[in-house]
């Protein structure tokens, strides 16, 4: 579709342009498939929507900015050759009297195409990515952005009629100075307009997408000693999200900007997204509020998918993509998945049995992304990688699960970095799953040098309480102390015996 395809190992560049109430964006995104990695973004606070409220027209000092945003923004698509470009424009330009002729500016000026799209519209984007990154969501997605907030019910990788309330913080001219239960008079007033749409629907998780809800995670993260800062599928239970709410809403800007990670511009709209997310949450039982990294820009790009692509889960998607541009045998890790068939009733995951596949298959296909890496350091360089890749669809303890069990795949049986981290998140037996799955995987690499062909030459199985390998007559070779060490290592991790 593009011209750097082919240099990128078959991953393509898009581009998705945001004009927001608040902000203007850029992300370029590496893509294959549901993989979506942000490799340029950028944004400018032009605030499009402070005025529109009062005058019905976008801010004047706001359109001079985002122009020139805007026109920065196409000289840096076009140098970096990306030719697969979307672009829309949300709540703010939508409502203003001036919206059109602010449209009509930026195709004169940049040459731009922007779309402006309904609160529907922009309701169903948004849905559409947060299931591009939690294909089993289900409940109600709340995408609050500059203006509006979108209120949509997902369940079974589908989308149902939403609904866009302009309970955004500029429409409801919140600042740190309002009256607390005068706005939330307002507020409920509003979701009354959306009861019936999402009662039916508010008995699974609320997805929180946007700005202020990550910073608002980012303040609980902080009061919970949470050891991975990873927003993406961070999950509030109920009770502590009405905890975070009546704290924020009792703090300072100052108090709040003191949170690591936190903007400070941020700060001021906090006590204004803690108070919704409470309203919504007396209003609603949602068992948990989980924050989703994928949003309308995600849905965008989701949505130009095939049924094909969409077919392929997230988590599956994003490690054959990062694997991908570090393996030295690209088929390696499927062949390691269908050599590990033999031992899968071993290898069962402590995160339930509709995800042992699922991490298995991951964990294989990362079997090799250590290939252009630092022998010396590669063990704790792979396991930060992995700890941190821009995946979606997986927990924190799934991904910190990974992330040991591809640090035991290249160090064997020593002791792993970030052991607080780990403690804190995994349990026993969710460590012992990680140590066997990693040292079967070294086991793999071992025999075959990394690669199909060789380990096809091979199998193991299983006898009672023995763990066998076996070799092909005419491959009896790749039987050597080292492989049989590694047997011994793999047969140990998973309480067997080698024969």
């Amino acid at each position: 579709m593009v011209n750097n395809k082919d240099k990128n190992n078959g991953l393509i560049d898009k581009a998705v342009i945001d004009v927001g109430s608040n902000s203007v964006r850029l992300v370029v995104f590496r893509t294959h498939g549901t993989f979506f990695q942000p490799i340029f973004n950028e944004k400018v606070l032009a605030g499009l929507g402070g005025g529109v409220a009062q005058t019905g027209k976008l801010d004047p000092e706001g359109v001079v900015s985002a122009l020139a945003a805007l026109k920065r923004y196409k000289r840096i698509i076009k140098a970096r050759d990306v030719e697969h470009v979307l672009a829309v424009a949300t709540a703010a330009v939508r409502v203003a009297d001036d919206g059109p002729s602010f449209i009509d500016d930026i195709k004169k000026q940049t040459g731009l195409r922007v779309s402006v799209i309904t609160g529907t519209e922009e309701a169903r984007l948004s849905a559409l990515g947060v299931i591009a990154g939690a294909p089993d969501a289900q409940g109600v997605i709340g995408d609050l952005g500059g203006s509006s907030l979108e209120l949509v019910p997902v369940g079974k990788g589908r989308v149902k009629k939403g609904i866009s309330l302009p309970l955004g913080p500029l429409a409801m001219r919140a600042g740190t100075d309002m009256d607390r239960a005068e706005m939330a008079a307002r507020i409920d007033a509003t979701l009354d307009q959306a009861s019936s749409q999402i009662s039916a629907n508010a008995r699974g998780n609320f997805y929180a997408v946007g700005g202020a809800w990550r910073s608002l995670a980012l303040v609980n993260m902080a009061l919970r000693g949470h050891p991975l800062r990873v927003l993406h599928n961070y999950t509030i239970s109920r009770d502590e999200a009405f905890e975070l709410a009546h704290l924020v809403g009792a703090q300072s800007s100052t108090s709040l900007g003191r949170t690591p990670g936190l903007s400070s511009r941020r700060a001021p709209l906090l006590p204004y997204a803690a108070l919704l997310l409470e309203r919504i949450l007396q209003r609603q039982f949602f068992e948990n509020v989980t924050i989703s990294g994928y949003g309308l820009r995600e849905g965008m790009l989701y949505e130009q998918l095939g049924s094909k692509a969409r077919a392929v889960h997230p988590v599956l998607a994003g490690v054959k993509a990062l694997a991908q541009q570090n393996w030295s045998s690209p088929r390696f890790g499927s062949a390691v998945q269908r050599w590990l068939d033999p031992v899968k009733g071993v290898l069962r995951s402590p995160f339930g049995n509709k995800r042992t596949e699922l991490m298995v298959a991951a964990a294989c296909r990362l079997a090799d992304i250590g290939a252009r890496l630092h022998p010396d350091h590669r063990a704790k360089i792979a396991f930060d990688i992995v700890l941190f890749a821009p995946f979606a669809g997986l927990s924190h303890e799934e991904r910190v699960a990974l992330a040991l069990c591809i640090y035991y795949r290249y160090d064997g049986d020593t002791e792993p970095p970030r052991a607080g981290l780990i403690g804190q998140l995994l349990g026993k037996k969710q460590k012992d799953w990680a140590f066997g799955l990693g040292m079967s995987l070294r086991c793999a690499a071992a025999v075959s040098g990394r690669t199909a062909k060789l380990l096809k030459r091979t199998h193991i199985q299983i006898d009672g309480d023995y763990l066998d390998l076996i070799a092909r007559d005419d491959a009896q070779e790749l039987l050597t102390s080292r492989a049989r060490k590694r047997l011994g290592a793999m047969a140990t991790a998973l309480g067997l015996t080698v024969r």
